[in-house]
């Protein structure tokens, strides 16, 4: 193996969605096909399942990465477990999906959905909860 292959270089976040569901069709070569993207909500409520999907490129090497949504507090409100994948060079990508099932955000705000890789931060966005009757 030479040096280049086993040198590990720090990924950058491609994207993150935020959806309803995700689908990877195999005639379509099992490409993700996001079902229902949004960006906000209009009242606070419980969300029954909704997906956060990132997609990793442009690194090499093993990497965990984890998500967190913090309230308007700046409270934990979910964190998922870490999820590790492997770049095998620099114009492999990975995705990963991650479920969160019956989330409450319980009032209106801004919530904050923290991508960490190798547990430093990767990204940071706003999600804000309306308050709209």
């Amino acid at each position: 193996m030479s040096k280049e292959e086993n040198k590990t270089e720090r990924p950058i976040l491609q994207f993150s969605v935020l959806c309803d569901g995700i689908a990877t069709p195999q005639e379509i070569g099992n490409k993700p096909v996001f079902i229902g993207v949004f960006n906000s909500l209009l009242r606070p409520m419980t969300v029954p399942q909704f997906f956060i999907a990132n997609r990793w490129i442009n690194g090499t090497g093993e990497h965990v990465q984890a998500i967190k949504i913090l309230d308007p507090d700046l409270k934990e409100l979910a964190k998922t477990e870490n999820q590790k994948f492997v770049l095998a060079s620099k114009v492999n990508s990975a995705d990963l999906f991650s479920a969160f099932v019956n989330l409450n955000f319980s009032k209106a705000g801004v919530y904050w959905i923290k991508v960490e890789l190798d547990d430093k931060l990767a990204m940071s966005y706003p999600f804000p909860v309306f308050d709209k009757k």
